[in-house]
């Protein structure tokens, strides 16, 4: 069985920040609604959460540097940005015995609990890791996901965005020679699932009609014209993440009315600038 076999497309997608608080405040001028801070237990992390109806983006920042932060800080030395995002597992035991036949190192699955603080008091959503080797999405920064109280954190009511925001579409990453991951992806996601277009390589997650996109570094300027991404000296980093729109007008007119910069591609997409979005490009792609 492939590991993509295994999987229901992407769970959700970490975003860095250094200073969390500053970042809640950016995105929600941006249009996003955010869910009350959670706190993980065991870890110096706390996060802000936006929540779409089958994915999510998490902003996650430190607020106690003597405990363990799980690397994030050692990657905000650097600067902040795309962290990595999960895979989505409805059973993370079957995903684990995929992957320990393909002869993939394993750790987990292993419970991870946070505590999420609202107004009505604190609940405690539960979840269950899952961590693997590079080789199995090399270039990427990815880990494995099992909610176990999933009604605790998709609510109806931090569903609705001001700005149209309906999901993850593609996240996109880049490494200096994305080609020679080529057979990697084969192997653990199938040769049907991986394309090589014109200047890029296309992981596609048919589950949820998601993509994983390897682009290579000298070229992120032809995919994202203008970008004022800050170089970090990462030899391999997320460049940004596109999100479906439901009416990219609606959108634009958002951006408009609150005086949100952002870059008019086509008729059908829309970009954000980073110095707004904590490092990471965000575009809005309509519904096709």
């Amino acid at each position: 069985m492939l590991f993509s076999h295994t999987l229901k497309g992407i769970d959700h997608l970490l975003i860095g920040v250094d200073k969390l608080e500053d970042a809640r405040h950016n995105y929600l001028r941006l249009g996003f609604q955010l869910t009350p801070r959670g706190r993980h237990i065991g870890w110096g992390t706390a996060n802000y959460c936006i929540m779409f109806p089958d994915d999510y983006l998490e902003l996650i920042g430190i607020v106690d540097a003597s405990q363990d932060t799980n690397g994030l800080d050692t990657f905000l030395e650097k600067g902040k940005g795309g962290l990595g995002f999960a895979f989505r597992s409805l059973d993370t035991k079957k995903t684990a015995e995929s992957l320990s036949r393909l002869g993939i190192k394993i750790e987990g699955p292993s419970d991870l609990r946070r505590v999420l603080e609202l107004d009505n008091g604190d609940v405690m959503p539960a979840f269950e890791l899952l961590r693997y080797g590079p080789e199995v999405a090399p270039g990427m920064a990815t880990f494995v996901c099992d909610h176990k109280t999933p009604e605790i954190v998709w609510q109806d009511k931090w569903l609705p965005h001001a700005n149209g925001a309906k999901g993850i579409k593609r996240i996109v990453y880049a490494m200096k020679n994305p080609s020679d991951v080529i057979t990697d992806y084969a192997r653990f996601f199938g040769e049907d699932a991986v394309v090589v277009t014109d200047g890029c390589i296309d992981v596609q997650l048919r589950e949820r009609n998601q993509t994983l996109r390897l682009i290579a570094t000298d070229e992120v300027s032809h995919f994202y014209p203008s970008s004022n991404r800050p170089i970090d000296g990462r030899d391999n980093y997320m460049v940004g993440f596109h999100l479906w729109s439901d009416d990219i007008k609606a959108t634009q007119a958002y951006f408009d009315q609150y005086r949100v910069q952002c870059r008019i591609e086509g008729d059908q997409s829309l970009r954000l600038l980073e110095n707004d979005t904590c490092g990471v490009v965000i575009a809005f792609d309509a519904v096709s």
